[in-house]
C-alpha cells in the first residue's frame, strides 16, 4: 500500500481509518499533528527568525544604504579600472608559466 496522508477532525480521520482495506495485526505509522499548534508554531518561528528590517524598499527588496563616494562614477574611471584589472591579470598568468 502506498504512503497516505489523512487530514481533516479526528473523527473523520478515525473513520477513513476503519474504512482502509487493512488486516488487523497490519502495521502502520500514525503522525498526528494538531493544526493549531503548528500554526502557532510557525508564527513564533517567524517571529523569531525574521526580523523586519528597516529601511528603503523597492519593488518589495530592502535597498542598500547609499554612501557618497570621494570620487564619482564616471566611464573614464570604470575604463580605467578594467584596464587595470587585465593588466594584473595578465601579468598573473605570465608568472605561471
Amino acid at each position: 500500500m502506498d504512503t497516505q496522508i489523512l487530514e481533516g477532525t479526528f473523527a473523520e480521520v478515525q473513520q477513513r481509518l476503519s474504512e482502509l482495506p487493512l488486516e488487523l495485526n497490519a502495521r502502520l505509522r500514525i503522525i498526528v499533528t494538531e493544526e493549531k499548534e503548528l500554526t502557532e508554531e510557525i508564527e513564533t518561528n517567524a517571529q523569531t527568525f525574521a526580523p523586519t528590517p528597516t529601511g528603503e524598499y523597492r519593488n518589495g527588496l530592502l535597498l542598500l544604504p547609499r554612501r557618497t563616494l570621494p570620487v564619482p562614477i564616471t566611464l573614464d574611471l570604470v575604463k580605467r579600472l578594467s584596464e587595470d584589472d587585465e593588466e594584473v591579470w595578465h601579468a598573473n598568468r605570465t608568472a605561471r608559466r
